[in-house]
């Protein structure tokens, strides 16, 4: 009488979840599990072959940036940033699979604008965007935009004489520009 001894072999595998699906003896495994398959060995007898999968997740995070054009560059994870747009950084998670950071970037512009007024000098004070201005002269305002972002508005202020004419026992102001 001659006993053939079975066999059994115990295979421990991890991987990362990007790497799926995972290959072992010919099939294919997608889920962390203890997976059994048998087979022959040479002598015959039942041989089972035993696979202990562990799937380690990969990470990924988002982060949503809005930003004004005078506040660039953005630096995000070591990196600067000048224009609007999705981006990314690979890393290294805890597990020891990838790890992706998306920073979605938007960038609103800032404003400026530049009007010219002329006034006679009897016109004083001249109102604008709130300040009383009563001179000649270039004034500006920081105000904010539709998007929140610095908007600097540029007023060039001229003045021009104002010209008396008593005529009749009536006086008449003429402001000529």
């Amino acid at each position: 009488l001659i006993i053939h001894p079975t066999s059994a072999s115990n295979s421990n595998a991890a991987v990362c979840s990007n790497q799926l699906p995972y290959s072992w003896n010919g099939q294919n495994y997608s889920s962390s599990g203890v997976y059994n398959l048998s087979y022959s060995n040479s002598f015959g007898c039942d041989s089972i072959a035993s696979l202990n999968l562990t799937i380690h997740d990969t990470s990924v995070s988002s982060t949503n940036a809005t930003i004004c054009s005078n506040e660039i560059p953005l630096v995000w994870n070591g990196q600067s940033f000048i224009t609007s747009g999705v981006y990314a950084s690979n890393f290294i998670n805890s597990t020891g699979c990838d790890s992706i950071a998306r920073l979605n970037l938007t960038i609103h512009p800032t404003s400026t604008s530049t009007s010219n007024a002329t006034i006679c000098s009897n016109q004083f004070p001249y109102s604008w965007n709130g300040i009383n201005i009563n001179s000649a002269g270039v004034y500006s305002a920081t105000l904010t935009n539709l998007y929140g972002c610095d908007s600097i508005a540029t007023l060039n202020l001229f003045v021009v004489d104002t010209i008396l004419n008593a005529f009749n026992k009536v006086t008449w102001s003429f402001c000529f520009t």
